[in-house]
């Protein structure tokens, strides 16, 4: 996911994923297009890595996939970036497919793409300096004109 800054309905819904049991892993750009976007996404880690998604930083240039494989047979792909710009005001589409063969595919596309990632630690990222911190409050807080 290139962009995410989303609304508190979706981190509620990844945080209840996780500790429900669901296996959450995110990947997302370790090399951004803009740091603020980047700043205001980081700001969510560590709720979401508390709640124990896993999320990995895109380390071979720009991840700018937009997809979500789910069980065996259901897949999103589209346009539409996890935030709030894409979900009300850019005319973006999703696809649901539901294919065991192409949702195999994208999750081998996935697992190779994390082989060239850095996971996030809980622990470290917690404890990184007070300006990062204070830097990714100031982006939330502006995330939605983002």
């Amino acid at each position: 996911m290139p962009y995410f800054i989303p609304n508190e309905s979706i981190v509620d819904a990844i945080v209840y994923a996780a500790l429900s049991g669901v296996d959450m892993r995110m990947l997302v750009p370790g090399i951004s297009d803009s740091r603020i976007v980047n700043a205001a996404s980081s700001s969510y880690y560590g709720r979401l890595l508390k709640a124990g998604v896993k999320i990995y930083r895109y380390r071979k240039g720009f991840v700018h996939a937009k997809t979500i494989v789910s069980d065996d047979a259901l897949a999103v792909v589209g346009s539409a970036n996890m935030d709030i710009r894409s979900f009300d005001l850019n005319f973006e589409i999703n696809a649901l497919v539901f294919s065991k063969e192409i949702n195999s595919q994208l999750c081998e596309n996935f697992m190779k793409d994390i082989e060239g990632s850095e996971e996030l630690n809980e622990k470290k990222w917690l404890q990184r300096g007070w300006l990062k911190q204070f830097g990714n409050a100031i982006a939330r807080l502006i995330s939605p004109l983002l």
